[in-house]
């Protein structure tokens, strides 16, 4: 995996990238006090999808991808998916409900660049996401999606210094991932353990209870 660019510990691109972590553990330390996990009462995303397809059709006139928004639950996570190619349809739409025709051509295995933004700021961090479609019983579509913790294929290298800069210029701070896996020092986190089975992270108190690799399968019907 490769970190977010930066340079020495004297550049000014690593201190404002200290200050940004600085900010973002004061965030979380204000929505779950002692860093102890919560469930945060629901309020308006603090991006909003009329600016979450803003910033998507920015992307696709600077890079040649496409971006497909995708919505998470109330109080969840929202993201863009970045397609590093053109076609359609995307496998994460035939995922969303997109129709299956008996004929329809699509590819097997795709490469995304995944945006998650923050519900409580306007804090984004890049993974990539890979996806690949496998045939299943009873004329269906298996498509499973395996998050990384981070970007790991280095052909998407040029992308990614570019989409940072883009998402810099719409005003969002963007975290490495590196630094939002990070398990947290402190009190016993008894109600996050009980309701999911493991400790938690920074992501886990700034983006998502459910772990930022979580795979997720669907069944697709093919008509």
């Amino acid at each position: 995996m490769y970190p977010v660019g930066s340079c020495g510990s004297d550049c000014g691109i690593t201190r404002v990238r200290e200050r940004e972590k600085r900010a973002a553990r004061a965030l979380a330390e204000r929505l779950h006090p002692d860093l102890v996990w919560s469930r945060p009462p629901h309020r308006e995303p603090a991006v909003s999808f009329d600016m979450l397809a803003s910033i998507g059709r920015r992307l696709e006139e600077l890079l040649p991808v496409r971006a497909i928004l995708r919505l998470g639950d109330v109080g969840g996570t929202d993201a863009i998916y970045l397609l590093a190619g053109l076609h359609t349809p995307a496998l994460c739409e035939l995922a969303d409900g997109a129709a299956v025709g008996p004929d329809d051509v699509f590819v097997p295995r795709e490469t995304y660049l995944r945006i998650t933004f923050s519900p409580h700021d306007r804090l984004v961090t890049i993974q990539e996401v890979r996806v690949e479609a496998r045939p299943a019983p009873r004329r269906q579509l298996e498509i499973v999606e395996e998050p990384l913790a981070g970007v790991v294929d280095r052909r998407l290298r040029t992308m990614v210094k570019g989409l940072q800069g883009a998402l810099r210029k719409s005003g969002l701070t963007l975290l490495d991932m590196a630094f939002l896996v990070e398990r947290l020092a402190g009190p016993a986190q008894a109600t996050f353990v009980r309701d999911f089975h493991e400790e938690p992270m920074l992501w886990s108190l700034l983006f998502d209870p459910a772990p930022p690799t979580t795979i997720r399968a669907s069944l697709v019907p093919v008509a």
